[in-house]
């Protein structure tokens, strides 16, 4: 497999669950790829809380088929003052991507559903302030 096809592969995964995340909430909120300028300029012109989500880094580790991975997933909250809204997201951030969980990456970006093109290993995450006013 290329990197190329993993890296979608990876991206869409990450969408399709964030995207569950975002759906599940009440009210949905929106989900969010960084890395797409017209989703984000809309959303930082809006007062609309957010699941957000920018991909970092993707090196062979120690070589194909084995990557390193690094992304950050967190969530934007705009009328917030005691920070329960984005704890709360970010609770649920948590809930989906823990600490030594294997999550299957499938290519979810056609119309069906791709085969199952590897396992995300979860091996930290960290809550950092929000970044995203």
């Amino acid at each position: 497999m290329s990197e190329a096809t993993f890296l979608l592969a990876l991206k869409s995964t990450i969408d399709f669950l964030g995207t569950s995340i975002a759906q599940a909430q009440v009210p949905a909120v929106k989900f969010v790829d960084l890395g797409n300028q017209v989703n984000t300029q809309t959303l930082f012109a809006s007062e609309s809380d957010a699941i957000v989500w920018e991909f970092m880094t993707l090196q062979e580790a120690p070589q194909d088929p084995l990557y390193r991975v690094h992304f950050n997933i967190g969530a934007r909250t705009v009328n917030d003052p005691g920070n329960y809204d984005i704890l709360s997201l970010v609770g649920q951030v948590k809930v989906a991507f823990p600490v030594d969980s294997r999550i299957n990456i499938f290519d979810y970006s056609g119309a069906v559903v791709g085969p199952l093109l590897g396992i995300l290993n979860v091996s930290s995450i960290s809550v950092m302030e929000q970044a995203y006013d």
